[in-house]
């Protein structure tokens, strides 16, 4: 067998339960301001009465134990079909996650198409929790903020397009690195911006988003690097890789809330 032969079969799984659900995630001006701003008390970002609010994804749970060897085992299955094998702790419980949803129905068919496929998924959700800082900031400091504060959220998704689109065969890992170093390059200039507004002013809130920007770009960095094996082949790394991100966005929200 070819390496090409193992790796369509290898995605064969992934790549029909993502055909039955929408080849991109579309995002649409309303939906951004929609699910972006909500009323709240984010002092001086964009008004006195201003937050960036909550939002939920919906993940395939493939396996959950307490023994962190029994899920890295499992992590590597998973890979190797091409789903993501993400290990997600939550209260001491390792999840290996195979691929996740701002859309709650897209989860359950992904689910209902596993199950049918003779596999025991369930669906966990994620909720990354509102931003909730009290600072008086100018108005360029408000931008800034919000472009860093907002960046993780849509890096996932355009990390999710491209999941998608590759699973299907409407891009190749080639096109997919073209896009990342776009993507990335994004990040960097939001990253730059905030670096250069806030230098003066590296408040505990302040620091945890510039770290939280800087490991973003790693993630980035090091998918654009990646080098596709047969036990991990490029689009589990590319799941695996949006599934960190929003991670990183919910250790954030909790670093700035005060919450770990």
């Amino acid at each position: 067998m070819t390496k090409n032969q193992k790796k369509t079969k290898s995605g064969k799984l992934f790549a029909l339960v993502v055909c039955g659900i929408s080849l991109a995630l579309c995002i649409t001006l309303a939906d951004l301001f929609s699910t972006a701003l909500t009323a709240g008390n984010f002092t001086g970002l964009f008004s006195s009465s201003s937050k960036i609010s909550t939002y939920n994804i919906y993940a395939i749970c493939m396996f959950q134990s307490s023994i962190l060897s029994s899920a890295e085992e499992s992590s590597n299955q998973i890979k190797s079909q091409s789903g993501a094998g993400y290990i997600y702790n939550d209260s001491s419980v390792y999840y290996v996650l195979a691929s996740g949803y701002e859309n709650q129905n897209d989860a359950e068919l992904v689910k209902e198409n596993l199950e049918t496929s003779g596999y025991t998924p369930t669906i966990i959700t994620i909720t990354i929790p509102e931003i909730n800082i009290t600072s008086n900031l100018t108005a360029n400091e408000k931008t800034t903020l919000y472009n860093a504060l907002t960046v993780f959220k849509t890096t996932y998704q355009s990390l999710y397009d491209l999941s998608v689109s590759l699973d299907t065969s409407i891009k190749t890992e080639t096109d997919c690195k073209v896009e990342l170093n776009d993507i990335l390059s994004n990040i960097n200039k939001v990253k730059t911006t905030f670096d250069a507004t806030f230098n003066s002013k590296l408040t505990s809130s302040i620091l945890n988003v510039k770290l939280k920007l800087q490991n973003l770009c790693d993630v980035l960095s090091e998918l654009i690097d990646y080098t596709e094996t047969s036990s991990v082949p490029f689009n589990s790394k590319l799941k695996y890789s949006y599934l960190e991100t929003i991670n990183l966005n919910k250790t954030l929200c909790k670093e700035i809330n005060n919450e770990i």
